[in-house]
Parts: C-alpha cells; sequence; structure tokens
C-alpha cells in the first residue's frame, strides 16, 4: 500500500543517497554529517510529538490549535537544551565549520541563546494557559501526554545538560529513543497481523503474538547494530567506505521515510494504532483563526512533494559540499572559537591547546590544557599533554607530575574506573589523543632523566618497554641512560637491541659509534657514524659528521 503510494520515493531515495555518502566520503567531506546530526534531531523531536498526538487522538482531541501548541512546546524546549548541552553544541559548532560555516562572534551566539531561553519561557506559559482553559472549560487534557512531554524534557535535559559523561549521555537517550519506535513497530504490526490486514508473508509470520516471534524480532535488530563490529574485522579501505555509506544511507532512509509513513490523518494508521476515526477537528478549544489561510496555502503546494524534497535536501548538500571545499578559516580561529563558544566543553579546550603547542604558543597551550584538565579530569591525554608542554618550558618537576597523574588515570581505567571519551553523535579522526600507558611511561622516563633521577629514569623506560619492547627511540634513551650512570656495556647492549628492531635509527648508531670509538674499534665505529649520516634526523647527522671528523683527527 506504501509502496503504491510512494513508488518512486523508495525507488530512488536509496541509490541516490548511497551515491552521495560514497561521494562526500571518498572526498572526506562532512557536508552529511551535518545533514544527518540535524535531521537526526529533528526526527527525535517529531517522534515524541508524534506520540503526543497519538495520546490526544485516542481521546479525540485533534484540534489543529492543541497540535500546534504541542509542536511549538516541543520543539523550543528540544532545541533550548540542545543549545545548552556543552558537548552536543561543541561537536555540532566544530562539525559546522568544518564544512565552512562562518566563524561566530560568541557575543551573538549569547544572545541567540538567551533569547532561546525567553521565547522558550514565554511559549510555556502560553501552553500551561490554554490547556488549563481546556480543562476549566470540561475539556479532557490527556495526562499520558503530558507525562510523555515531562519526560521527554526532564530526559533531555538530565541526559544531555547534567551528566558529565556525554557518551553515556546520548546513548541513554538514543537507546530509549529507539526501544520506543520498535515498541510502536511491533503494536502497529500485530494489529495489522491480528485484524487482517493485507501484508506480506515474513511479516505476518513475525509479527505474531508469541514469545519466540518477540525474541527473533529483537535479534534482527541486533543483527543490523551488529553492522558497526564488523569494521575492526575490515581493513580494505574500499569495504570500509561501502560499509560507511551502508550505514549513513540506512540512517537517512529512516528519517526520510519516517517523515511520511506514519500519518494519523491515515485511516489505516488509526485503524492498526487502535484510534477511532474521526471526520475532521474537533470543536475541542479554540479554532485557529489563520485555519482558513493554512488551508489556501497547502492548495498553492507542488503536488510532487517527493520531487521537491530531493530538491531541497539536493540543494543543501550541493552547498555545504561547495561550502568545504572553498572554505577559508584558519584552523587555530576555528579551534579559538569554539573555546570562547563553548567554555563548558573540556574538548574545546583541549583541541585549542593543541592546536597552541603545535604552533609553539607554549604559555597559552598550557592554561588551555589546564582548563581541559579541570572539565575532563579523567582524560590522560590532557594531562601527558600538558605535562609535554611544560617539558618544553622547562617546568620539569611539573610535568613529572603531570605524566605521573596520566599514569593514575590510565590504571584506574584499566582497573573498571570512568574513562575519558570523545563524542558518540558523529565518527571523528582525533590523531591528538591516542595516549596510552607507553607514551607516558616513556615521556615520564625522559623527563625524569633531565631532572638526574636516573634510576627512576631506568624503571619507566623498561616499563614502558614491557608494553612495546619494539621501540627503537625508547631504547637508544634508555641506552643513554644507562651511559649517564657509566654503565657501558648494558647501553651498548640496549642500543644493539636498538637496531635490531630499526637497523636505520640514527640516534642508536650515533651513541654506539661513540662507545666503539672509546674502545679503540675505530672501523666499527665510523661504520656506525656512516649509518646515521644516511638518516633524516638532522641532529644525528651532525653529531656523526663532527665523530667522523674527530676520528680523522686522531681523537
Amino acid at each position: 500500500e506504501l509502496f503504491a503510494c510512494y513508488k518512486w520515493r523508495f525507488l530512488l531515495a536509496p541509490p541516490l543517497l548511497f551515491g552521495l555518502t560514497l561521494l562526500f566520503n571518498s572526498r572526506d567531506l562532512h557536508g552529511l554529517l551535518i545533514v544527518i546530526s540535524a535531521w537526526d534531531i529533528w526526527h527525535v523531536l517529531m517522534q515524541h510529538y508524534g506520540f503526543m498526538r497519538i495520546y490526544d487522538a485516542k481521546q479525540g482531541e485533534i484540534n489543529p490549535l492543541t497540535s500546534r501548541m504541542d509542536w511549538a512546546v516541543s520543539l523550543s524546549w528540544y532545541l533550548t537544551l540542545i543549545a545548552y548541552s556543552p558537548h552536543y553544541r561543541h561537536e555540532l559548532l566544530r562539525r559546522a565549520y568544518a564544512v565552512g560555516f562562518p566563524i561566530i562572534p560568541p557575543d551573538a551566539f549569547q544572545f541567540v541563546m538567551n533569547l532561546m531561553a525567553v521565547v522558550t519561557g514565554l511559549i510555556t506559559l502560553v501552553y500551561a494557559g490554554y490547556h488549563f482553559y481546556l480543562w476549566r472549560n470540561g475539556h479532557r487534557v490527556s495526562v499520558r501526554k503530558g507525562a510523555t512531554l515531562g519526560f521527554f524534557l526532564a530526559a533531555s535535559f538530565y541526559l544531555y545538560c547534567y551528566v558529565d559523561d556525554f557518551v553515556v549521555g546520548f546513548s541513554v537517550w538514543s537507546a530509549f529513543h529507539c526501544i520506543q519506535y520498535y515498541g510502536i513497530v511491533w503494536w502497529f504490526n500485530q494489529n495489522r497481523v491480528a485484524k487482517g490486514g493485507e501484508v506480506a508473508g515474513f511479516v505476518r509470520f513475525l509479527f505474531r503474538p508469541r514469545t519466540a516471534l518477540a525474541v527473533f524480532y529483537v535479534a534482527l535488530i541486533l543483527a543490523y547494530g551488529g553492522v558497526n563490529y564488523l569494521v575492526g574485522y575490515i581493513t580494505d579501505g574500499g569495504i570500509l567506505r561501502l560499509l560507511m555509506a551502508f550505514t549513513f544511507t540506512s540512517t537517512l532512509l529512516h528519517y526520510y521515510y519516517d517523515g511520511f509513513i506514519w500519518k494519523l490523518r491515515q485511516p489505516h494508521t488509526r485503524e492498526f494504532l487502535n484510534i477511532s476515526p474521526v471526520a475532521g477537528p474537533t470543536k475541542t478549544g479554540p479554532r485557529l483563526s489563520a485555519a482558513s489561510l493554512a488551508r489556501a496555502v497547502k492548495q498553492l503546494k507542488p503536488a510532487n512533494h517527493g520531487g521537491l524534497q530531493a530538491a531541497y535536501l539536493g540543494a543543501i548538500i550541493l552547498l555545504l559540499g561547495g561550502a568545504e571545499i572553498y572554505r577559508p578559516q584558519d584552523e587555530l580561529a576555528v579551534r579559538q572559537s569554539l573555546a570562547a563558544l563553548v567554555p563548558e566543553a573540556g574538548e574545546a579546550h583541549f583541541r585549542f591547546a593543541y592546536e597552541l603547542w603545535m604552533r609553539g604558543d607554549l604559555d597559552q597551550a598550557a592554561s588551555e590544557f589546564r582548563s581541559a584538565e579541570r572539565l575532563m579530569p579523567n582524560s590522560p591525554d590532557t594531562y601527558n599533554n600538558l605535562g609535554a608542554v611544560l617539558h618544553q618550558e622547562g617546568e620539569v618537576d611539573e610535568a613529572i607530575e603531570q605524566y605521573e597523574e596520566a599514569l593514575a588515570v590510565l590504571s584506574r581505567e584499566a582497573a573498571g574506573g570512568p574513562k575519558s571519551t570523545g563524542s558518540p553523535i558523529l565518527p571523528t579522526h582525533q590523531p591528538e589523543r591516542q595516549v596510552d600507558s607507553f607514551q607516558v611511561h616513556s615521556n615520564l622516563a625522559v623527563a625524569l632523566a633531565d631532572s638526574g633521577r636516573l634510576e627512576k629514569a631506568l624503571e619507566h623506560f623498561r616499563l614502558a618497554l614491557e608494553e612495546n619492547p619494539y621501540s627503537a627511540r625508547v631504547r637508544t634513551n634508555l641506552g643513554v641512560t644507562l651511559l649517564r650512570l657509566s654503565r657501558r656495556e648494558e647501553a651498548a647492549a640496549e642500543f644493539e637491541r636498538a637496531l635490531e628492531v630499526d637497523p636505520g635509527f640514527a640516534g642508536a648508531h650515533v651513541n654506539l659509534g661513540s662507545i666503539r670509538a672509546r674502545q679503540g674499534d675505530r672501523d666499527r665505529a665510523l661504520r656506525h657514524f656512516q649509518s646515521a649520516l644516511q638518516g633524516d634526523d638532522e641532529l644525528a647527522r651532525r653529531s656523526a659528521a663532527e665523530a667522523i671528523r674527530e676520528l680523522g683527527a686522531g681523537k
């Protein structure tokens, strides 16, 4: 029945969206991510609004003004809560900047947020007054609708704005949304089967009131969700792009199809939701004065809604793709803007600090890392990076404290404690967030060695090598520290092991060549120095060249 009504939408939408997602993914463009995130917000909102309308319709309350009131209060509150959610706001703004949106002045942004709060408050007062008017005039006000609205807003506030770990908040809210959706699909189709509706054989088989079939239904849902876990087993880039395109396409199709297959005004939808047929709007409240104008405007709309929707979506995607290709923003300005617009988001300060660090502004980078540290106390990356900045500034003792705190956080994570994670909303690549205990032990060992605590440094170099025994750099640093303790043979052994791991590692060649030269083995020393000259390490190349000159001078 749906296919008969919307044939071309069902035929054309999947291949067109699949092609678009492949194109955007192959060019590493973010425009579709913006479309998906914005559509996700709208989709969640409209599902909630649809349930409110179902509860009113079951009581015969289908007045157009009541419907618009429900829509207005839901829309204003949900958008306001998203705007006031630090993590949600940060991710949406970050993706908007990635696409090419202009930098937003902080004062203007704060004004818009304040305006949203004021408008939401006014709409809420009007909404409450309207329903009080209905109640005083003897009309039924749905308690279930009110409870649904209250839960929707309370859950959105708690999970988006109050819970510190946004991954937890977003996941719980998304799970509720999905369970609510899968529940109504199960109920609706059970009614279709029970009432003898025209359904296909598989649908008639699946949606029967049997425990085993309910389990099978859930298993199908989990199987679809399990597609995500395939990523860990796929190494081919082309297949991964196809999998990503499939995921994006199915998500967009869900949003798109749900926009027109669930319509309460359609008789079959009302029948299988157990809603009594109603000829038209009931006189349960004040009539909308602009109703006649709205009907007139509706008649002027094009008949081909599918084509119009495709044109809208195509225009938006082309605009976003073009904006990203030619986006002029400087990355430092973008990250600075995000830190100013979302000062409550540790991720914003972390990214701004990292960019400052890469550009050599160590003082401001340290300040921003401290802000990120305060907001993300369970982020070992922040402690590690702040330690590295302080180390570069010569604040070795304070750097050591930061590295030790990073190790403490990693230890708590390994014991099952809280873990800092990125945003679950959109896939992202974060090269600056890859710290592990190997890196922190290595960094701490270097700092300890620089502070003169050589024995303690040896301990952490060895702990790092327990995590990764194939690091030529760490083995070379361990060897240098042993040399400083006059343990020359042990140092030579470490340099040899480093060259077994990486035969071209210039630092190991220079240090091992120096040991061989002091032992009088000029030929082996010269070979090591010449090997160092072949590498890309400029400091090692200069050291090797000087050593060769000294050997030639008989030193």
